[in-house]
C-alpha cells in the first residue's frame, strides 16, 4: 500500500463524514439556517481541516446536494428494479422517491437546497448542470414508453423529462407548504395519477 494511501483514506472519510452532517443541518434549516461553525463543530474536525475540502458555505451546500442527489438516485434505481414496461418504471420511481425521503431525512436536503440554491442559480451554474441528471433520467424512461408503444409517440422526451421533473418538484414544494413535508407520499399517488394519464396511450395507471 502506498503511504499516501492512509492519509487519502482519512481524507475522503472526513470529507464525508462532514457533508452527512451536513445534510441532515440543510434538511432541517436550510441554506440560510445553516451555520459553517456549527458543522466543523459537530464534525469535530478543525477549521483548517474543513476548510481543506470546503472553501465556501456555497461550495459545501452544493457538495451536499450533489451527493445526496446521487445518493437517492442510486437507491432509486435499485430499489425500483426490473418493470415490465417504462409506465410502471415511472410510477415505481415515483413512490419510491416519496418513501426514500419520507424515511431518511439526510435525503431532504435536496428539497431545501434545491429551493434554496435554485433561486440563486443562473442557466448556466454548476447547480443548474446537477439537475440535469433528473431530467435525462427522467427524459430516458419516456424515450423508453415511446420505444415500448406505451407513451404517446407525438411528444418531445426532452421536454416532457424537464415537465416530468418540475411537476416532481412543485409537488415537493407544496408538500412543504402546507404539510411540512408530512404527505410525499400522497402526493407522489397524486402526481402519479395525473402524469401517467398525459403520458400514456390507453391512458391506464399502473
Amino acid at each position: 500500500m502506498s503511504p499516501t494511501a492512509p492519509v487519502q483514506q482519512r481524507a475522503v472519510a472526513t470529507r464525508q463524514q462532514i457533508l452527512e452532517i451536513a445534510a441532515r443541518a440543510f434538511a432541517t434549516h436550510g441554506y440560510q439556517g445553516v451555520s459553517l461553525n456549527a458543522i466543523i463543530r459537530e464534525s469535530t474536525v478543525t477549521k483548517g481541516a474543513f476548510y481543506f475540502h470546503f472553501a465556501s458555505k456555497e461550495e459545501l451546500a452544493l457538495a451536499t446536494f450533489r451527493s445526496k442527489q446521487q445518493e437517492l438516485i442510486e437507491r432509486l434505481t435499485a430499489e425500483v428494479g426490473d418493470q415490465p414496461d417504462a409506465a410502471s418504471a415511472l410510477a415505481a420511481m415515483i413512490r419510491a422517491r416519496a418513501r426514500l425521503l419520507d424515511l431518511d431525512h439526510s435525503l431532504r436536503c435536496v428539497l431545501t437546497l434545491g429551493a434554496d440554491l435554485g433561486a440563486r442559480a443562473g442557466p448556466d451554474s454548476e447547480y443548474a448542470n446537477y439537475q440535469q441528471t433528473a431530467v435525462e433520467l427522467l427524459a430516458g424512461l419516456v424515450r423508453r414508453g415511446q420505444h415500448e408503444g406505451v407513451f404517446r409517440s407525438e411528444l418531445d422526451p426532452r421536454r416532457a423529462g424537464e415537465s416530468l421533473f418540475a411537476a416532481i418538484i412543485g409537488s415537493d414544494v407544496l408538500s412543504g407548504i402546507l404539510a411540512q413535508g408530512e404527505d410525499l407520499i400522497q402526493r407522489g399517488e397524486d402526481l402519479i395519477e395525473l402524469v401517467i394519464e398525459g403520458l400514456t396511450i390507453n391512458r391506464k395507471v399502473p
